[in-house]
């Protein structure tokens, strides 16, 4: 029982750091652009207004797909909680591959919304 409790933790972790960090995200992110801390990238990091739009967009999507994997990680688990260690264990690996795969996908979304919306400069497209 103590690995079936291990693996939910494992399974579940990322997407509730993806979706509890969207809400702030979605509020604009940090406030201003830094090397530190948030989404950093070579267009979110031009400007200001790219920075903002990428946090938000980001943000929106983290809230989407961290929700819906931290929903779907739970279901799933508790009907393999009875199940041979093999089995979850092996699901829990493919669940976490999911969810790291997904976090790259929102992040190539937000790089070509940001391509869509601002030119090289930083500059809105019209």
């Amino acid at each position: 029982m103590k690995m079936w409790f291990f693996m939910l933790f494992i399974v579940i972790i990322l997407p509730l750091i993806m979706f509890m960090s969207s809400f702030y995200f979605i509020a604009g992110g940090p406030k201003n652009v830094n090397n530190i801390f948030g989404y950093r990238t070579g267009w979110s990091m031009i400007n200001k207004d790219t920075w903002t739009f990428a946090h938000e967009h980001c943000g929106k999507l983290w809230l989407k797909f961290g929700g819906g994997f931290i929903l779907a990680s739970v279901v799933i688990m508790l009907c393999l909680i009875k199940t041979d260690q093999r089995v979850f264990v092996a699901v829990g690996f493919v669940l976490f591959l999911a969810e790291f795969v997904t976090l790259f996908v929102t992040i190539h979304k937000t790089e070509k919304a940001l391509a869509d919306n601002f030119d090289l400069n930083g500059n809105r497209k019209k």
